[in-house]
């Protein structure tokens, strides 16, 4: 072989092995001549021969003959010699390791945790592992729903689960990618089997589909085992991401219970501190799950952090499946508004067809109300009308309102002075209250003195002022211009172009007196004298506002009989619901994360915006910060805001759940609130369903025709069998041709030489 090499001025460092091959690809020329022609043509020459007595000469004609036809069928068959170096490759064997959280569980009565299993595992087949590393390419992986290259295992002492999630299908998808067209002979799987995608049981089609693919085996190592397991987890909960208000809202809470024994258990659902309802659940030993159907009802709006607890008993592998948090955004389905109209007239008509318009407003509207002391001198079943339902609306159904409207109504004949308290509860609470103009509304429905009174925006004077009608212009007040009640356009000086060209005004209720806190939005000037007419104010967490004027349809009657559009008036009211039920951006205090999910270590910006009653930026305000965590931790921030009332802070938060971050401010004998909430994330679920998933992991090994074994400490890997077929790679290779070369053609003329040489000697032409 050296020899051939040198002979052809070759390195034999670099070659080691030599082959003949036939650079032609079409052979059917070839084989034609050979079969065909060439016997053909000698037996034609032989035949020739007849006159030629020597049998020397006649072999020699033919050989010379036969030789000339080789050649040409050798240049037609165009053979060279490749020169090449190769070598044996190794086939391969993946070794992947479960490095989520689920194997830090401990099994018991040893106390070891799945992971230390495997290190002891790999540790005591040491050798094994070095034996097959010397046959085989060894690839080791840290699988979750990744896979991540890594060293050998045999130390053990780099390895520590912290992955969050177990996806066996997208790990062996990855591989399959990653070894396409590479001889993989077989994989050795460590792992407890807690694939949370896999229900209990049962095997994806996909990943039958990819095991099935595999050229060679998966032994299947299982970390850990279920004797002796104790544990009680709250698995899921299936809720909704956001409720509506006054509204049920449903959860479906499945429990895992392994090695309890017979017992009853309380299932706790809790808004922060506050006990919202709790199930006892019947746990039995024969059962591991149980889905539980739980209804709560929430009152508050915006986002809120809800927990579900289960009790820990002793001796209980994982603790922190004990309990569950999670978020719901309580929001508005409609917006409720209860109105009650004394006296039919224009302004309650336009009033009322914006409300019933409006496509988030569900309206309860009283026009004209009959008392039970009404004498009609006729039977119930013949009147149109029925009597009032003063008990059901205001004692029964009043919380259940998020707006009262009082137009030009007296409550006397309908409503006793009891219930005015229950309707100042329900503002305090949070409620929202607006009392409309005429002559029916403030002194003249007889609200002097009463609790409806405390929770207006203005006094009433002790002596009646008459309903006064007269035609004015409403002025606006300069400070409160960016009250969102008022923006009827976006852009400022459209803004107040607008205001200045809206209709005149007609009728006003005299005798109101602002409150030291009350916000005048637009007023009546007279002379010296000046009567407000528009007026908010906040009530304990509520909102109330007054209108002293019945005649605000103006704004629209008017404007669209002028040629205009009546979406100014529209506008105004629709932005003026939306400041009486506190919807979010007519708060003065908003604190807000520019995100709602962290990952754990992630830094949390948060952003403060404050204003003053006018809603003008509050300059130089002092805000404090409540961060409260899932343990109860309290940590405290004090900004201050710039020159736009704005403020921020960052932190890192230290551990995950839900944090519920308050910003609280003092302005005067107010103190302002605002509230957001966000989460940080290092998922639990691996501890959900803790248990080990054998039933899996025996059919992995099945299907693709493996072995299962439970590690223990006699555990041999040299057990496991792996083909290993000799694959040989060709590293460098040269290509030498024997056809296109001078002495070819000089054989040839040689031999026809001979050939004509040798027919003259024997007398042929």
């Amino acid at each position: 072989m050296k020899v051939l090499i040198e002979f052809f001025g070759l390195d034999p460092g670099q070659f080691n092995e030599v082959g003949l091959s036939l650079a032609t690809k079409d052979l059917s020329y070839a084989w034609i001549l050979t079969l065909f022609v060439v016997p053909l043509a000698l037996w034609f020459f032989w035949v020739s021969f007849k006159r030629i007595h020597s049998p020397f000469h006649k072999i020699l004609l033919i050989s010379l003959r036969a030789l000339t036809f080789f050649l040409l069928i050798f240049i037609l068959l165009q053979p060279e010699l490749e020169f090449k170096k190769s070598h044996i490759l190794k086939n391969r064997i993946v070794v992947l390791v479960d490095d989520t959280k689920s194997m830090s569980i401990k099994t018991f009565p040893s106390e070891q945790s799945r992971a230390d299993f495997v290190r002891q595992a790999f540790e005591t087949n040491q050798g094994v592992l070095e034996s097959l590393a010397n046959i085989f390419q060894l690839d080791y992986y840290l699988i979750s729903d990744q896979i991540e290259p890594t060293f050998s295992l045999s130390s053990g002492g780099h390895y520590s689960p912290k992955k969050t999630n177990t996806d066996f299908e997208a790990v062996f998808s990855k591989l399959k990618t990653r070894y396409d067209g590479k001889s993989l002979q077989g994989i050795m799987l460590f792992s407890d089997g807690g694939d949370l995608a896999m229900l209990p049981g049962t095997i994806s089609s996909g990943l039958l589909t990819l095991l099935t693919s595999l050229e060679g085996p998966v032994h299947s190592f299982q970390a850990g085992t279920n004797h002796m397991f104790k544990d009680l987890a709250i698995e899921e909960i299936d809720s909704a991401d956001f409720g509506f208000i006054h509204q049920p809202v449903r959860l479906t809470v499945a429990i895992g219970a392994s090695n309890m024994g017979n017992r009853n258990i309380p299932l706790v659902l809790k808004d922060g501190d506050t006990i919202l309802l709790s199930r006892v659940v019947e746990i039995r030993e024969e059962r591991n799950r149980y889905s539980v159907q739980l209804e709560f009802t929430p009152n508050v709006l915006g986002k809120h952090v809800y927990s579900l607890t289960v009790p820990l008993f002793a001796g209980e592998s994982v603790a922190i499946n004990n309990r569950k948090d999670f978020q719901v955004k309580v929001i508005r389905d409609r917006i409720r508004v209860l109105h009650l109209n004394g006296r039919p007239s224009w302004d309650s008509r336009f009033l009322r067809e914006v409300l019933a318009n409006h496509p988030k407003v569900d309206l309860l509207s009283f026009f004209i109300l009959r008392t039970l002391d009404d004498d009609v001198g006729s039977p119930t079943s013949e009147l149109s009308l029925i009597p009032f339902p003063t008990n059901l609306l205001f004692n029964d159904y009043l919380n259940s309102f998020d707006l009262i409207v009082f137009q030009n109504f007296s409550y006397k004949p309908f409503i006793d002075k009891g219930y005015l308290t229950n309707i100042k509860n329900f503002v305090e609470r949070g409620g929202a209250f607006v009392m409309i103009g005429g002559e029916l509304s403030f002194q003249g429905g007889g609200y002097a003195q009463t609790d409806i009174e405390e929770i207006l925006p203005v006094h009433l004077e002790d002596k009646p002022q008459p309903f006064v009608d007269e035609s004015f212009d409403i002025q606006l007040e300069r400070n409160p211009s960016r009250h969102p009640i008022l923006q009827l356009e976006k852009e400022s000086g459209a803004n107040s172009r607008v205001w200045e060209k809206l209709p005149e005004l007609n009728g006003i209720n005299l005798g109101l007196k602002p409150r030291k806190n009350a916000n005048i939005l637009a007023s009546f000037v007279k002379g010296r004298d000046k009567y407000p007419v528009l007026v908010t104010g906040r009530v304990g967490k509520g909102r109330s506002l007054v209108v002293a004027t019945d005649s605000l349809w103006n704004w629209n009657f008017r404007q669209v009989g002028e040629g205009g559009s009546g979406r100014h008036y529209h506008r105004f009211w629709n932005n003026l619901i939306s400041w009486l039920i506190d919807e979010p951006e007519t708060r003065l205090l908003k604190i807000e994360t520019h995100k709602e999910r962290y990952e754990e270590g992630e830094e949390v910006l948060l952003r403060v915006s404050v204003f003053q009653l006018n809603y003008n930026p509050y300059v130089g305000a002092k805000v404090r910060l409540t961060i409260k965590t899932r343990s109860g931790d309290m940590k405290l921030a004090t900004l201050k805001t710039n020159e736009n009332g704005e403020a921020s802070h960052r932190f890192i938060p230290t551990e995950e759940g839900f944090y519920t971050i308050k910003a609280e401010m003092k302005t005067g004998k107010r103190k302002l609130e605002g509230k957001t909430e966000f989460s940080v994330f290092s998922e639990t679920a691996e501890f959900q369903k803790p248990r080990v998933n054998e039933t899996l992991l025996r059919r992995i090994a099945e299907v693709s025709g493996g072995n299962y074994e439970v590690l223990t400490k006699k555990t041999d890997f040299s057990k496991a069998n792996f083909k290993n077929p000799k694959i040989e790679i060709k590293t460098s290779s040269k290509y030498v041709s024997l056809w296109d070369n001078w002495w070819v053609y000089a054989l040839i003329l040689s031999f026809l030489s001979l050939d004509w040489f040798a027919r003259r000697k024997s007398g042929l032409s």
